[in-house]
C-alpha cells in the first residue's frame, strides 16, 4: 500500500473516532502522583509513547542522536501541556490525538524501507502528535499543573526509553501491525 493512500487511511479513521481519544476527563491532573501514573494507566499515552521509542530506534541508530528526538518529544508534550493550561480548547485535539496512534503505526510500517527524508518527516509528525497528547492535559489541569507535567514528563521519558530498548530485541516492521491493533481496539472501546 502506498504511504499516501495509509495517510489517507489514517486521515479517515481520525476523523471518524474524534470523540474517542480525550486525555481521559475525570483523572486527577494536579499532583505529582498522578501525573507519573497517567502516562502507563492512559492506554491512548502508552501506545503512543512505546511506539515512539520504538520509531525512533529503527529511524536512527546513534544513540546520541536518538536521546535528542526522545528528548524532543518531552519538550513538545511539556509544551503542549503549557500551550494548553494557557489558550484553552482547541477543535481537533481529540482528532489528532486518535489520528497519533495510527500515525505512529504508519510510520513503524514504512520506517524499514522508506528514505530518510520520509522517516525524518515521521518522526516530526509523530513529535507534533505528542505536543496535542500534552495540550488536552493542560486544558483540563487543574491544581499544582507543574508537579503534573514534571511527573508525567519522567513516566514518558521511562515509556520511551523502554520502547526504544524493546524494538532493539523485536526488529520487524510487523511491529507495526501490533500497535496498530492495539490503537484501533483502544479506539473503538475507550
Amino acid at each position: 500500500m502506498k504511504s499516501s493512500k495509509i495517510f489517507s487511511l489514517i486521515a479517515f479513521v481520525g476523523m471518524t473516532f474524534p470523540t474517542f481519544a480525550h486525555a481521559h476527563p475525570g483523572h486527577e491532573h494536579s499532583s505529582f502522583f498522578s501525573g507519573l501514573v497517567h502516562p502507563i494507566t492512559g492506554v491512548d499515552h502508552l501506545i503512543m509513547l512505546l511506539a515512539f521509542g520504538a520509531l525512533v530506534f529503527f529511524t536512527v541508530k546513534k544513540a546520541a542522536t536518538q536521546l535528542s528526538l526522545l528528548a524532543a518529544a518531552l519538550i513538545a508534550m511539556v509544551g503542549g501541556v503549557a500551550a494548553g493550561l494557557n489558550f484553552g480548547e482547541l477543535g481537533g485535539i481529540e482528532g489528532a490525538i486518535a489520528a497519533s496512534l495510527l500515525v505512529v503505526s504508519a510510520a513503524l510500517w514504512q520506517v524499514f524501507t522508506a528514505s530518510k527524508q520520509v522517516k525524518s518527516m515521521a518522526v516530526a509528525v509523530c513529535v507534533a502528535l505528542i505536543f496535542c497528547h500534552g495540550y488536552a492535559h493542560g486544558v483540563e489541569a487543574t491544581g499544582n499543573v507543574s508537579m503534573f507535567a514534571v511527573a508525567m514528563a519522567i513516566s514518558a521519558s521511562a515509556l520511551m526509553l523502554l520502547g526504544n530498548r524493546l524494538a532493539a530485541f523485536a526488529s520487524s516492521r510487523w511491529i507495526s501491525a501490533g500497535v496498530a491493533s492495539a490503537s484501533l481496539v483502544y479506539l473503538l472501546v475507550a
